[in-house]
């Protein structure tokens, strides 16, 4: 059965503009003092950036500025038992959004129980998450109905399938939900974390762009609005019905090969490496479609995201799975020129390239890739 409930709800906080061009975070945890330490760990540009302060009679305190709000962790150690074999470490926190504001922070005993006030930011998230719970709270229930049936039951494929399509009702809603209050809340920095948590595998880009660009100019310009969309941009050029880009790479002889040379044809570009499992799993399954349908008309284009080290293993790699289709690799491995352009993050990957030069389809493997082609002949046939 495929996974149904979804992730915990995300963290969702308001824009505030403000001159304020630094945060203080101002705590107070009860009477607590040395060992006790308060940490803030908050992630910019893919580094950790870690403060720590030493809490003296339960306050501890905190400076600094960030280029627009963000996720960050406040934790709190209470002793220095990680340094004592056999004893438990005990840290509490909670998730907060980071803006330049003035926030403070009061508990009796923790973080995790504590007040926080001051934070718009913070507020916001915590009344979003608040919306969401209940739709999420559906999901929940639908996971908890399938861990109480029998076994029987839990193999009864007619019930599975009823269940993933209520999932897919319920992530509808969920879905909707979200976009409606990016609409209803264009100036505020929850609308932007919420349009950030739909874009999941196969997330329509052109709508999305669309729905971004009624986002506030400021939201759009900050630290994260730019990297949604930078998000955007990059699946926008692989989705399916815009043209493919093109690209040129060596051969195995070192012969320059262009993806328009395929114009007119339909071909697979094969983003994959001899040092991939699961490509070499999936050779086969390509190898036989691939003997189907190429005196139909039918080409693929195995990119390599081997190195200039491993080229021996890539060759042999393509003698060993009898591929007899076109390869090329720029042998930069993670780098490969072509995978950049199409935003590879993993493989295997390819793309189904119609004879005008579109993608029509991604990602087909199997079954899937076999359904697929086949379905383009028989039409072609008629």
């Amino acid at each position: 059965m495929k996974k149904i409930l979804l992730a915990a709800t995300i963290a969702m906080s308001t824009f505030v503009a403000s001159a304020q061009t630094g945060y203080t975070i101002k705590g107070q945890i009860g009477k607590l003092g040395k060992p006790a330490k308060a940490f803030l760990l908050i992630k910019l540009e893919g580094a950790e950036k870690l403060d720590s302060a030493v809490l003296v009679n339960g306050a501890f305190s905190f400076k600094g500025s960030v280029p627009s709000p963000m996720e960050a962790t406040l934790r709190l150690k209470h002793d220095n038992s990680i340094d004592t074999p056999g004893r438990r470490i005990k840290i509490d926190g909670m998730p907060i959004i980071l803006g330049n504001e003035n926030i403070t922070i009061t508990g009796r005993d923790s973080i995790r129980t504590a007040v926080i006030k001051g934070s718009a930011l913070t507020d916001e998230s915590k009344r979003v998450d608040g919306l969401l719970s209940p739709i999420y709270g559906k999901l929940q229930a639908l996971n908890k109905e399938y861990t109480d049936q029998p076994e029987a039951k839990k193999q009864d494929k007619t019930y599975i399938l009823d269940l993933e399509n209520r999932a897919r009702a319920i992530e509808k809603e969920i879905f909707e939900a979200k976009i409606n209050y990016v609409k209803q809340n264009p100036s505020k920095y929850m609308a932007l974390m919420a349009l950030n948590s739909t874009l999941s595998p196969g997330f329509d880009a052109i709508k999305m762009e669309k729905i971004f660009a009624t986002i506030s100019p400021e939201l759009r310009n900050s630290y994260f609005g730019k990297q949604v969309s930078e998000r955007i941009a990059a699946f926008k050029k692989t989705q399916e019905g815009v043209e493919a880009q093109n690209f040129t790479q060596p051969d195995v002889d070192g012969k320059m090969v262009k993806l328009s040379d395929y114009r007119g044809k339909y071909v697979l570009i094969d983003f994959w490496a001899s040092w991939c499992a699961p490509c070499r799993r999936e050779n086969p399954n390509l190898l036989r479609v691939y003997e189907q349908y190429k005196s139909k008309g039918f080409e693929v284009l195995g990119v390599s995201l081997d190195k200039a080290a491993d080229k021996a293993k890539w060759l042999k790699a393509i003698a060993d799975d009898k591929l007899t289709w076109k390869q090329v690799a720029d042998l930069k491995g993670w780098e490969n020129a072509a995978a950049a352009q199409y935003d590879v993050k993993a493989i295997p990957m390819n793309f189904l390239i119609d004879p005008s030069g579109k993608i029509i389809a991604k990602d087909l493997r199997g079954p899937a890739l076999e359904a697929k082609v086949k379905e383009i002949f028989e039409k072609k046939s008629r």
